[in-house]
C-alpha cells in the first residue's frame, strides 16, 4: 500500500464499531455494525442475485448480475452470525434471526427507526435498549393479545456480537475471499503534498533553479495526481 492510500478496509470498519462502543456512541456503533452483514453477505453469497418474474437475471449498469442484498444479508446472518446471538452456548436457535436483523438495518439506516414490529407475522416483538449489562435487557411474555413476547436487545452487546461474528468470518476465509472488493477508497492529501514536495526537491539540478511558472507547477501537480490515480486504481482492483 502506498503512503497516500488511506482506504478503509473491512477490519477498519469492525474497529470503528468497537471504538464507538468504547465511547458509548450507540447510534454510530449500531449503524456501522448493521452494515457488516452487507459486506459479508456479498462476499459469501455472490450467487444470490435478483431475478425478474420470468426468471431472467437482473443486470446492473455494468451488465453484471444485480446483488440481492437482502437475500445475501439474511443468509449470511443465519449461516455465520446466528451462533453469536444465543443466550446460552447450548442454545440451538438464536434469539434473533437474519430477517429481523435485516428489517432493523433498513428501518434504522434509512428512517432512524427501530424494529418493524407492526408488520411482523410472528408473536415476537423486538426493541432496543442501552446500559443493560446483558445481551437482553428484558424478556417479557404478555397474554393480553394472544401470547406476545417482547424482547429488548442491548445495543452494546448486539454490536459486540456482530463484530465478533464478522471478525470470525474474516479470519476463517480471508485467504480465499477478496475482502478488498469492499474497501472504501480514500486518499491522504497530506501524504500527497509531502510526496510532491519530495519530487520537486529531487528534480532540482542546481542551487538556483529557474523560477517555476504557474503552468509548469500545474503540469507537475497534474502529473503527480495522474500517477497516484493509476497506482490507486491498481491497488483497489
Amino acid at each position: 500500500m502506498n503512503s497516500f492510500d488511506a482506504s478503509f478496509s473491512f477490519l477498519h470498519r469492525i474497529e470503528e464499531v468497537e471504538l464507538n462502543i468504547a465511547d458509548k456512541r450507540w447510534q454510530s456503533a449500531l449503524a456501522l455494525s448493521l452494515t457488516l452483514p452487507d459486506i459479508c453477505g456479498g462476499i459469501a453469497f455472490p450467487e444470490i442475485v435478483k431475478h425478474y418474474r420470468d426468471g431472467r437475471v437482473m443486470l446492473d449498469r455494468q451488465k453484471k448480475p444485480t446483488r440481492d442484498v437482502g437475500g445475501q444479508y439474511i443468509r449470511w446472518f443465519d449461516s455465520f452470525a446466528a451462533p453469536f446471538f444465543t443466550l446460552e452456548a447450548q442454545d440451538k436457535k438464536p434469539y434473533i434471526c437474519g430477517e429481523r436483523c435485516w428489517q432493523l438495518r433498513c428501518e434504522y439506516l434509512h428512517q432512524n427507526k427501530g424494529f418493524l414490529n407492526e408488520d411482523s407475522n410472528d408473536n415476537v416483538r423486538f426493541h432496543l435498549g442501552v446500559n443493560c449489562g446483558t445481551s437482553l435487557c428484558s424478556f417479557d411474555v404478555s397474554e393480553t393479545n394472544g401470547e406476545i413476547t417482547d424482547i429488548r436487545i442491548d445495543i452494546e452487546q448486539f454490536c459486540l456480537r456482530m463484530c465478533a461474528a464478522a471478525r470470525n468470518y474474516y479470519e476463517s476465509c480471508h485467504t480465499e475471499k477478496d475482502f478488498s472488493l469492499y474497501n472504501t477508497p480514500v486518499l491522504d492529501f497530506i501524504e500527497i503534498s509531502q510526496t510532491q514536495q519530495k519530487e520537486n526537491n529531487c528534480s532540482k539540478t542546481d542551487a538556483n533553479p529557474p523560477l517555476q511558472t504557474d503552468a509548469s507547477h500545474n503540469n507537475a501537480h497534474s502529473n503527480l495526481f495522474g500517477r497516484i490515480s493509476r497506482l490507486f486504481r491498481q491497488n483497489n482492483g
